[in-house]
């Protein structure tokens, strides 16, 4: 087996938007090197003076420089047939596969990460960076930051890793089925094994143990390998791979109790990479107010904030039809209800007779708010899992050993859930459909 022991210098930190300037190869058959290939490349723009700073490379230096489309023959001549391997493969991967990509060439290769190498056959050290790596074995990078320098620093911590580690270590992490080459190059592969195929909440950490991600799933190993396999060469993507360095989870039994906890978890940490759940979908209100003449009124509302909400539905069309009912039985004035675009007072109740009526009404209709408890699965066999709604409002969750009957003992172990925007609409709708198949019982 051959490997082609990489490392590139780049106009900047991901695929997307920037080119190699620098290529550097050792070509390793397990024993020795057999073939060294390096070039500096023309990227077409200015080089950001922080690359000069960091790699010594100029714009003079690259005026002479073949661009890649000239060397992508020889290149791929020189990796063909071999594993590829880089110190945080994921990055030097994915500027090359950009690079043949952007002319028309799909390149695909076996890899293989030294940092992973590094944490299995020395365990245990807070950093693995190239120079951290290159300290602790001893190894000196007479050229760190320049491509062939720093491929031949990590050619050496490749053959110092697999000097301890068995064969068939290495070929499983080179397998792709394992997984373990598409890990972040921080994460410690212990964690993602300790991920079960079951219902939960999983929170993707960086280096101090804070939540950059939180997420549910069916199937959390499944989902949270989605996160590592997505191709992406995008910086946002890239950053995200880097910052991940632990994962830790909580099953649920249910997806519902997974969705309810995202939330709240969400929430509580806010992390920095849940754009999508920050940006949550505009649920509808009947929201309930005075008007300038001392008419106690409801309106449908449609929004993220909830403030003076008086019940949540999932759509318009529920909201309108609880209000029209309600219009109906107590004989209350539609208009002050929000119902009729005529918003007049002619004829309508006296203020003091139509508050009376409508908050009779209200007084009603919450006594009829479905309670009930739901029961699913738990987080073992053994367990058992109960949400708990009363008067349509979300009160919490629990996990028992035993089929308990006795509501006492089930709200005694509650873990209770504050009520949101979010788990309001997830709990109107729930509440629609028992209101809907209590209907269709009675009928």
């Amino acid at each position: 087996m051959l490997y082609a022991i990489t490392d590139i210098e780049t106009t900047g930190s991901y695929a997307s938007g920037n080119s190699i300037i620098e290529i550097g190869i050792c070509v390793h058959d397990g024993k020795q090197v057999v073939r060294e290939y390096h070039t500096l490349l023309d990227p077409g723009v200015r080089l950001p003076a922080f690359i000069t700073a960091l790699t010594h490379i100029d714009d003079d230096m690259l005026k002479s420089a073949p661009t890649f489309p000239q060397i992508a023959d020889a290149l791929e001549e020189v990796l063909e047939g071999t594993v590829f391997v880089a110190h945080n493969v994921s990055f030097d991967y994915s500027f090359i596969k950009a690079e043949f990509a952007a002319i028309g060439r799909n390149w695909n290769s076996k890899r293989l990460c030294t940092v992973r190498l590094a944490r299995k056959a020395f365990p245990g050290h807070r950093s693995y960076s190239l120079g951290n790596v290159c300290s602790l074995l001893g190894i000196n990078n007479e050229a760190a930051h320049r491509a062939l320098g720093d491929a031949r620093a990590a050619k050496e911590v490749f053959e110092q890793c697999i000097a301890v580690l068995d064969e068939s270590e290495i070929n499983k992490m080179i397998s792709r089925t394992t997984g373990e080459v598409h890990l972040p190059p921080n994460l410690d592969k212990k964690e993602y094994d300790a991920l079960p195929e079951k219902a939960g909440v999983y929170f993707l950490m960086n280096e101090k143990g804070k939540p950059i991600y939180i997420g549910k799933a069916r199937n959390l190993k499944k989902r949270v390998k989605q996160h590592f396999t997505t191709a992406a060469e995008g910086k946002r993507n890239q950053d995200f791979m880097r910052q991940i360095h632990h994962v830790s989870f909580e099953e649920t039994g249910t997806e519902l109790i997974a969705l309810l906890l995202e939330d709240f978890e969400i929430r509580k940490h806010w992390p920095e990479h849940n754009r999508a759940q920050k940006k949550q979908a505009e649920q509808v209100h009947v929201i309930a107010y005075h008007d300038q003449v001392g008419y106690h009124r409801l309106a449908i509302q449609t929004g993220n904030k909830f403030v003076g909400s008086y019940k949540t539905f999932s759509t318009k069309f529920a909201a309108r039809t609880w209000l029209m009912d309600m219009a109906g039985e107590f004989q209350i004035d539609m208009r002050l209800l929000g119902l009729d675009m005529f918003d007049i007072y002619a004829e309508a109740d006296a203020t003091e007779v139509h508050n009376a009526k409508l908050e009779e009404a209200l007084n009603v209709m919450q006594q009829r708010e479905p309670s009930f408890i739901i029961k699913g699965e738990g987080r073992s066999r053994e367990e058992i899992s109960y949400v708990v709604i009363r008067k349509g409002k979300l009160r919490g969750y629990t996990f028992l050993q035993d089929d308990i009957h006795q509501e006492d003992l089930i709200e005694e172990s509650i873990k209770p859930l504050p009520s949101t925007e979010t788990n309001a609409a997830i709990i109107a709708s729930i509440c629609e459909r028992e209101r809907l198949k209590n209907e269709a019982t009675n009928t």
